[in-house]
């Protein structure tokens, strides 16, 4: 293939064809913008559901470009959450609380497998289409001031903007040479560090078992989840999301925990209604099977600038030549809450608009629209920002309680169970998880 076949042109490039990405590209689409181009290092879609947990914002965001209806749909609307003790509830939230302030009064419980086929498959409709796979190795500014992304495949695609929606690896914002550490620079919390996530079947039901509810259990400095997700079928099996830490002393996790190491878990720190010590449980229940399961690190990291303008020597630098980090390549943080894949997904559909009126400017327009694109921008990283105080705080607030370990005089453990009933806090942690004050 000669070199000129290989060398494509567009205006905006999205490197990563995960939720983010997909959003950004529908959204863009949307706003009547279509020299677009969507690539992904990987030849499929994954099929892991890692992210699981959709939020009123991000629903109310997802319906402004046609996509919350079919998701919605294949979902579990998501009442509330529970905290537990291993044997009681002591703490909760009840998303209903929602209802005079959204139309998507619940957290939608959906694999990010489903959500990422249908937002997918609703880019495929309105005419564009993932180019895969292609494999980011290099990037930087042309002569024209704008950017060259070079492919593993020997493809270079030059384009005015590039999306980095790449993930917390993201190549193009470690091309971009943009930095990516913890914002308050305090090193991870290593007591809930490691963490095993998996989808699982069970040997048997349990009245106690969530069918619309996020169930926790914080105990002896340990967490463990339970969620349950939508069944492929009416006939078919119910399937539980299960997470839970894993505390150093046990050593580094394996990268694909097996059945019997995922039910050890299971009967140390889950709830005891799970458990399949019959000591613990008159009605031992064991994991049947296993669908899926991986491990990760948790810590918190956003990127110096999301927003990045390479040097070159063109008079039309400011037109071109700008990279945009959304999603995870902008940001993370650890999992509480369920608000990562959210956070991305709202990065992409509220930036679109004034990326969108960036790259159509004229002359007369362009110092206003760059004002614009630069706010929005700004706008992102203060909600970045705040998402990741947030989940600090929930994380705070689990290491307390799962330290108690029964003991009666942890003064802290009880103030938060106390607290913990007063309606308007519930209302409030409601409100925080939802996202519709952080927008």
């Amino acid at each position: 293939m000669s070199e000129s076949s290989q060398r494509i042109q567009t205006t905006i490039l999205i490197v990563g064809a995960g939720p983010t990405g997909l959003a950004a590209a529908i959204s863009l689409v949307k706003q009547g913008f279509r020299d677009i181009i969507i690539v992904e290092a990987n030849s499929s879609r994954g099929k892991a559901s890692r992210a699981l947990t959709i939020h009123a914002a991000t629903l109310e965001a997802l319906e402004t470009i046609g996509c919350a209806e079919a998701l919605v749909a294949l979902g579990i609307k998501g009442t509330g959450l529970q905290l537990f003790d291993r044997s009681t509830s002591f703490l909760g939230t009840d998303f209903t609380s929602l209802e005079p302030y959204t139309k998507f009064p619940y957290v939608l419980l959906i694999s990010q497998s489903t959500t990422e086929q249908v937002l997918e498959s609703h880019l495929n409709d309105i005419g564009i289409h993932v180019v895969r796979p292609e494999k980011a190795i290099g990037l930087k500014s042309n002569d024209n001031g704008n950017l060259d992304v070079t492919f593993e495949s020997g493809k270079v695609i030059t384009a005015q903007y590039v999306i980095g929606a790449d993930g917390a690896r993201s190549v193009i914002r470690q091309m971009a040479g943009v930095g990516f550490a913890d914002p308050d620079g305090t090193p991870p919390d290593e007591r809930l560090a490691q963490m095993i996530l998996a989808d699982v079947s069970f040997s048997s039901s349990s009245p106690r078992l969530p069918t619309a509810q996020v169930h926790g259990t914080a105990s002896g400095g340990r967490l463990f989840l339970t969620v349950p997700l939508p069944k492929e079928s009416p006939d078919s099996e119910p399937i539980y999301r299960i997470g839970f830490n894993v505390p150093l002393s046990a050593g580094p996790p394996p990268s694909e925990p097996s059945t019997s190491y995922l039910q050890q878990y299971v009967n140390e720190q889950g709830p005891f209604y799970l458990s399949s010590d019959p000591t613990v449980n008159p009605n031992p229940i064991h994991i049947s099977q296993t669908y899926w399961a991986t491990r990760f690190r948790t810590h918190a990291a956003i990127a110096e600038k999301f927003l990045i303008r390479l040097p070159n020597s063109s008079e039309e630098r400011r037109r071109g030549g700008i990279v945009l980090l959304v999603g995870d390549a902008a940001h993370i943080h650890a999992p509480a809450g369920g608000l990562g894949m959210n956070l991305g997904i709202r990065d992409a559909i509220l930036i679109s608009p004034a990326l969108a009126a960036h790259a159509l400017s004229t002359e007369q327009s362009f110092d206003e629209n760059d004002r614009l694109l630069e706010q929005s921008v700004s706008t992102r990283y203060t909600r970045a920002l705040t998402t990741i105080q947030l989940t600090k705080k929930i994380m705070s607030l689990v290491n307390v309680l799962g330290a108690n370990n029964g003991k009666l005089l942890n003064v802290s453990y009880w103030l938060i169970r106390l607290v913990g009933k007063i309606p308007f806090v519930n209302r409030q942690f409601a409100w925080n998880l939802s996202g519709l004050g952080n927008r």
